[in-house]
């Protein structure tokens, strides 16, 4: 998702949240899944950290794309693990399946 109403579409629908990210997710009634993701500067003041953490919220995403197929899906990061990259994933890793087990369920 590029567009900023695309994004306010999705942070209006469902939301399942943990302590360190935030995932929105809408039916969007195309085949396939779109991601967008918010890290704000205050939270890594670095543009490498920041580029950082998007690289491995798509690497997760594209991981799950099959099984999120026709979502928008926004990732807010709201607190970053001291673990490194690896403790985040497994910890977004978790809520996206959160996500799909919500998503099957309705």
């Amino acid at each position: 998702m590029l567009r900023e109403n695309g994004f306010d579409h999705v942070v209006r629908a469902g939301n399942i949240a943990d302590r360190h990210f935030k995932v929105y997710f809408v039916r969007n009634g195309q085949e396939n899944a779109r991601l967008g993701i918010i890290v704000g500067k205050k939270l890594l003041p670095g543009a490498a950290d920041r580029n950082r953490v998007k690289r491995m919220i798509r690497e997760v995403f594209r991981q799950h794309n099959i099984k999120l197929r026709k979502l928008d899906v926004v990732v807010r990061v709201r607190n970053i693990l001291p673990g490194g990259c690896g403790a985040q994933a497994d910890n977004l890793e978790m809520l996206f399946s959160q996500v799909e087990n919500r998503c099957a369920e309705s």
